[in-house]
């Protein structure tokens, strides 16, 4: 008979069948939630119909910075994660992540990759790409000096392209 999984356990494979649900790649779920990859392929499977992807991850964000609609959306999400991060703050969680996608969903735009999303967090975090405030709006954005689209507020960009 198998053993029975804790509280803590059953938590985290809910939030692992979540993440898979939301197309998170299993690497990056193995990544956070422990759980060996193999199981994880399986739930893929079984959710999607199909094998996950194959292929090398990005090294970070930056191919996701497509335009400044893209930049705005991925800031964003780092902007809620940090307002809702309770933790110690060294340290992404799965609970995390996925409290701070369905808040981003609810709030912003939803058509985010949680790849780009999650990418944005560790980035930012880990200083591979700047964390700046716009001297013009005030609002926090992903600063990144080589790509074209991250080298200035995305806010203040689509609001010249609207107005």
């Amino acid at each position: 008979m198998a053993a029975l999984l804790s509280p803590e356990e059953l938590e985290n494979s809910r939030v692992a069948h979540e993440l898979i649900g939301l197309r998170l790649r299993v690497p990056i779920v193995h990544y956070l939630t422990n759980i060996h990859s193999k199981p994880l392929r399986l739930r893929w499977r079984q959710l999607h119909n199909e094998s996950p992807p194959n292929g090398k991850l990005p090294d970070s964000v930056r191919p996701f910075i497509t335009d400044a609609m893209a930049l705005a959306d991925l800031s964003s999400f780092v902007a809620i994660y940090y307002r809702v991060d309770d933790g110690d703050g060294r340290s992404i969680t799965a609970a995390m992540l996925l409290r701070v996608w369905k808040m981003h969903c609810r709030v912003g735009n939803s058509n985010l990759d949680i790849n780009a999303a999650w990418y944005a967090i560790r980035d930012v975090r880990s200083k591979i790409v700047g964390w700046q405030r716009c001297t013009r709006c005030q609002t926090m954005f992903i600063y990144e000096p080589n790509v074209s689209h991250a080298r200035s507020c995305p806010f203040c960009a689509l609001a010249k392209i609207h107005a």
